[in-house]
This record gives C-alpha cells, sequence and structure tokens, in this order.
C-alpha cells in the first residue's frame, strides 16, 4: 500500500491495489488450458493498479506530487473552521452509572 490523493473523493492516505479480472477465471484457465491460463496470469499481473479506499475509484496520484499538493492546498483555504464547544467531562453519577452497567453486562457475558 502507499500514499495517495483520490481526486475523485479527495482521500488522502493509503490505496490499495487491485488487477483486473478474476480470480476464479484464472484457476479455470489454468486447470484446462496451459497456455491460455499462463497468459491470463500475465495479462492480470500487468493490469494492476492503485485504487481509493474510501471510493473504490482508480483515480489516484501520488500524495508528493505538484497536482497533489496544489489540490491539498486549495482545499485546506476551503475548510471551514468548526468552533468546537470545551470539554465536560462526565459527571460523577455518570461514571457510577457507567460501572454499574459495565459491571452486569460482565456478568451477562461469562
Amino acid at each position: 500500500m502507499s500514499q495517495g490523493l483520490c481526486t475523485s473523493c479527495g482521500h488522502i492516505g493509503e490505496t490499495k491495489t487491485i488487477a483486473k479480472g478474476s480470480t476464479d477465471t484464472e484457476i479455470i484457465l489454468w486447470f484446462c488450458f496451459l497456455i491460455p491460463g499462463l497468459i491470463y496470469s500475465v495479462w492480470r499481473f500487468r493490469s494492476r493498479h492503485e485504487i481509493c479506499l474510501i471510493c473504490d475509484q482508480a483515480t489516484i496520484i501520488p500524495a508528493d506530487s505538484p497536482k497533489a499538493q496544489q489540490i491539498i492546498r486549495e482545499n485546506r483555504a476551503k475548510q471551514v473552521v468548526v468552533e468546537i464547544p470545551d470539554f465536560r467531562p462526565p459527571s460523577k453519577a455518570a461514571i457510577g452509572a457507567g460501572r454499574v452497567v459495565g459491571r452486569f453486562v460482565g456478568r451477562l457475558l461469562k
């Protein structure tokens, strides 16, 4: 897996590599006909390409390429800053209720 930018959905990160064709067809061709099985296997191996983990599209460019860096800069400029309210820790009553429920569930699962 390698790092890439999907130009379809904007995902930045890991990609997965797949091959065109079908493994089932490849196995059948190997069992029935040696030469077509070999040709099909070579074609599948050479047709490997990276796709996005999110949208399964083959629109991946390297994340460190100039075009990807330009797209990332443009999208960061467009992002809206969302105010996150201050964190409030749970009350002592909520912690106690969570412990009671946790013990009850733990006994049920034993």
